[in-house]
Formats: C-alpha cells, sequence, structure tokens
C-alpha cells in the first residue's frame, strides 16, 4: 500500500498560520501619520508570504489575516472585513503567482539581484490591486464621494511602497531567506501541496510482470 502525501503538511499549516497571525498582529502597531490618511504595516507581511510561500498560502495570509483583523481588532473596521478579504486575499495570490512565473522563466538560482528585481517587479500589479480596490471600495462599500476616495489614494501608494521596501528587505538585504533555504525550511509549493502522492515503485507489480514475462 502506497504512504500518501498529506495535502497539507505540517510545514505549510505552520508558515501560514505564522504569517497570518503576523497579519493579524501587525494590525495592532498603530499607522504612521500621513497628510492624506496613515500607512498600516500588514503590506509588508503579505509579500513576505508571496516570497517564500506559494499562491494558496499568500492568498490565506492576506485574505483571512487582514479579515480577522477587521472583525476582531480594536479599530472598529468589521465592516472592512468582506473588502480586505477579496483586496488584500487577491493581493497575495497575485504576488505570489507572478514570483513564480519570475523564478520560473528568469534564471535565479545563486543569483540574487534577479530574484530581487523579480520580487519588485512581482509586487507592482498586486500594489495597484490594493490601492485601485481600496478606492472602488471607498466609492461602493462606504458611499464616499470621489474627491475623497481620491483624496486617500497617496496613503495606500506609501503603504505598498512600504511593504514592498520592508519585504524585500528581510527576505534579501539581511539572511533570513537564505538561511530558511540552507535549512530546507521552506515550503516546496510543488512538492508539498501539489503533489499528493508521490511517485513510489509498486515492487510486487514488477516482480509479477518479470515472472509472466519469463514464462
Amino acid at each position: 500500500m502506497k504512504n500518501k502525501k498529506a495535502f497539507f503538511t505540517t510545514k505549510w499549516i505552520a508558515y501560514t498560520a505564522m504569517l497570518t497571525a503576523l497579519v493579524v498582529a501587525t494590525g495592532y502597531i498603530p499607522g504612521i501619520p500621513v497628510l492624506t490618511g496613515k500607512i498600516y504595516w500588514c503590506d509588508f507581511v503579505i509579500y513576505l508570504a508571496a516570497y517564500i510561500t506559494d499562491p494558496l498560502a499568500s492568498f490565506i495570509v492576506g485574505g483571512i489575516g487582514t479579515t480577522f483583523f477587521d472583525l476582531f481588532g480594536i479599530n472598529g473596521t468589521a465592516y472592512n472585513a468582506i473588502p480586505s478579504l477579496f483586496i488584500h486575499g487577491v493581493q497575495g495570490l497575485c504576488a505570489s503567482v507572478l514570483f513564480m512565473l519570475w523564478r520560473k522563466f528568469v534564471p535565479c538560482k545563486n543569483n540574487t539581484k534577479k530574484e530581487v528585481l523579480g520580487a519588485v517587479i512581482s509586487s507592482i500589479l498586486p500594489a495597484l490591486i490594493v490601492i485601485f480596490g481600496y478606492f472602488i471600495k471607498r466609492l461602493t462599500w462606504e458611499h464616499l464621494a470621489v474627491e475623497i476616495a481620491l483624496y486617500k489614494m497617496p496613503a495606500n501608494v506609501l503603504q505598498e511602497i512600504v511593504g514592498i521596501t520592508i519585504a524585500v528587505i528581510i527576505c534579501y538585504a539581511t539572511s533570513f531567506k537564505r538561511q530558511l533555504e540552507k535549512n530546507n525550511l521552506l515550503p516546496d509549493f510543488a512538492k508539498e501541496i501539489l503533489d499528493k502522492a508521490p511517485p513510489q515503485e509498486n515492487t510486487e507489480n514488477e516482480e509479477i510482470t518479470e515472472e509472466q514475462n519469463f514464462e
């Protein structure tokens, strides 16, 4: 009987849970006041998840993490829970997919500069999704005037720039990701999630086939 690989491995669950909890925790860090709003910290964790995990984990980290904080946080933002689920969930999913495609088609092994460039480039579209996602949310969900929604956009732009910058610094300006890879601590999307039943030789069937061939 073959040993089936779990759909969600312990490593994958641990990374996803820790990063999701970190998104919630960053919500309690006071935001940086700027002219048109505040800069919050959750985005750097979402981009960090995109750089070290996979699209499914990144969607959960971004979407569920921000949703939990909106529902149970101290800022009274429960009304934002559903928009946060979609906006930040898609943000994490998109960033991770684009980063995986970059690493697939652009040789980045032992080339940190190329991987950093890929991380930044793969974060541009997700950042735009957040910026315009919140703009649309303010128009439709909060029923704000177009002028007010536009006035608040620069804070989201700064928040995305800060989030991408911090995530890139943690991953590549320090030895954080390198040490995880060196010690085989990063979850592998293809091996740990998609490959539910790893190939294993069926020796019994092979022996029967060989016996039949000799008869």
